[in-house]
């Protein structure tokens, strides 16, 4: 077996050579001394305190920047050893396009650019970060054998986004702890965010990231684990990041080849994809407007065929690329999202998911500032036994009615929702990413995190970009005044992961500095961009 990611706690464990970049910052010996590049609203009580500025080095690792999805553990959970309680472990994606980044290196020799993953272990108690490192040291393929290089992510037939230098853009990002929803190991879920790409798997234990080609096609922004039909199935709710693409869900079956392997008793080695196609809508054009419900049913598309092998449009496995997924979506009838982004599971319920759709005005122009939906899920059957999900689809914020009127206009509630996490103390927290032309322009208000009470539809700001923080120093930004440059992203709950007051809400996440790319960051051939790792805490109950 391969050797799995270091679980030592001391600073300076990675699985990467040490980065030589000329100029660098010293090594990380605390929370970085940048103050946050995402600051909370105190008035709504609020504060935030950044631990990870991109730039600094963490012992031999120098993560890059474009940080993006990520999930927690207490590390002793995943290594076994009670000594690690004090750690937290969180995964974290680099959103990095194929070519991007300085190259890193597997075990097996493989030598990668692009998109990748790395850990981040912080202290419990300081909350800084302790170690850092790649979070896997084996890649496998869609045919699921290991990856010694780029010709093998490669696929005949089939949809080639990798053919630039690695695995490409990997988004937002979900986990699941061993158990939860029927899943038998801790599994960190990224996907590859371009058209063809594909979803991936990370073995977190044992460090191995496998292609997972049985939940099709997709730009993948992420994926939400659900309450499955039974104890022999997982089900999870797939974000499509195209303007246009449907929602999907895979529902897999647990040890349906009988071979032992990750895949295989994860339920993700067989399994088949729904589209939503309800029967009264066809798209936001049809259906809008805050608190509205449409219900209807998953189809099934059947994404692999053994008759299509080789054929055009179908890889050499019999898996459709996504022209051919997109038609057998037109085929059944599927709902056409305006630009569908991050899902989360409701903690307390497990059949109900948050999703947003960030909006996309030239495809629909009644879904131009984006949409916050709940999805309930149910299972049904057919006479003869076959299963039959449903979904009643609520509309919990649309931008472009401002909430129901809640605020003055568009511009002055919740624009772009793109990220989000539906948290313990029942609010759903989103994380806005400009895709519209008027972004900020009528307010003046830049990017922002927002608390949604998904029973009222009550929509408070609770923390906002600074652009006046240009770290590393060595940093300059050269469009200071264009308004949604910057984005936070990767937004997780942790309360129960940290030491907290009686009532406090703690949340993680990062912010993307798109366009900080000079200095110590060097630009793509280095880190990329600029960005922070922040904490985000609630202290008390927000005034009304």
């Amino acid at each position: 077996m391969l050797k799995s990611p270091s679980f030592a706690r001391k600073p300076g464990v990675a699985m990467l050579t040490a980065l030589a970049l000329a100029g660098a910052l010293p090594v990380l010996a605390d929370k970085t001394p940048f103050p946050p590049q995402m600051a909370a609203l105190t008035a709504a009580s609020w504060g935030a305190q950044a631990t990870f500025t991109v730039g600094e080095s963490v012992g031999g690792y120098t993560p890059p920047g474009i940080l993006d999805g990520m999930y927690a553990w207490n590390l002793a959970d995943l290594s076994g050893d009670a000594n690690d309680a004090d750690t937290v472990r969180v995964m974290v994606n680099h959103e990095l396009s194929s070519s991007r980044g300085y190259s890193y290196s597997l075990a097996s020799g493989a030598s990668l650019t692009g998109a990748r993953v790395s850990y981040f272990d912080i202290d419990r108690d300081s909350r800084a970060v302790v170690a850092a490192g790649l979070g896997y040291n084996a890649i496998y393929n869609r045919q699921g054998r290991l990856v010694y290089g780029l010709s093998d992510l490669l696929v005949a037939g089939g949809d080639d986004v990798n053919s630039d230098g690695g695995l490409n853009r990997l988004c937002s990002a979900n986990g699941v702890r061993a158990g939860e929803y029927g899943f038998v190991d801790d599994i960190f879920f990224t996907g590859e965010e371009t058209g063809g790409g594909t979803e991936w798997a990370l073995d977190v234990k044992r460090g191995e990231l496998w292609a997972v080609p049985a939940m099709g096609r997709a730009a993948w922004e992420s994926v939400a684990a659900i309450d499955p039909p039974d104890d022999h199935h997982v089900a999870l709710l797939i974000g499509d990041d195209r303007g246009g693409a449907p929602l999907l869900l895979y529902v897999g079956e647990k040890n349906a080849i009988g071979n032992g392997s990750f895949l295989d008793r994860n339920g993700l080695a067989k399994g088949r994809v729904y589209a939503w196609a309800p029967n009264s809508a066809s798209s936001p054009e049809e259906f809008n407007g805050t608190g509205n419900s449409l219900i209807g049913p998953f189809k099934h598309l059947g994404v692999r065929r053994a008759s299509k092998r080789g054929e055009p449009y179908w890889d050499e496995q019999g898996y459709a690329g996504q022209a051919a997924q997109d038609f057998l979506a037109v085929l059944v009838g599927a709902f056409r999202m305006s630009r569908p982004e991050d899902l989360h599971t409701n903690p307390n319920n497990g059949s109900q998911v948050v999703f947003a759709s960030t909006g996309r005005d030239s495809l629909f122009p009644s879904d131009a500032w984006g949409t916050t939906y709940l999805i309930d899920i149910s299972w049904t059957y057919s006479p003869r036994g076959a299963l039959r999900p449903f979904a009643t689809v609520t509309i919990l914020y649309d931008g472009d009615d401002a909430g129901d009127g809640q605020f003055a206009g568009p511009d002055f509630g919740i624009r772009s929702p793109d990220n989000l996490t539906w948290a313990n103390d029942g609010y759903v927290y989103i994380q806005e990413d400009r895709s519209v032309g008027g972004f900020g322009q009528t307010s003046g208000e830049e990017a922002s995190i927002w608390r949604l009470d998904p029973d009222s539809g009550e929509a408070t700001r609770i923390a906002q970009m600074d652009r006046n923080v240009v770290a590393p120093t060595s940093a300059t930004d050269p469009s200071p005044g264009d308004i949604g440059n910057w984005e936070s992203s990767g937004i997780i709950d942790v309360t129960d992961l940290f030491p907290t007051r009686d009532g406090e809400v703690l949340l993680f996440g990062n912010v993307q500095a798109h366009s900080l790319r000079d200095g110590v960051i060097g630009g793509n051939a280095n880190l990329a961009e600029g960005g922070q790792l922040f904490f985000l805490n609630h202290w008390q109950s927000i005034s009304e």
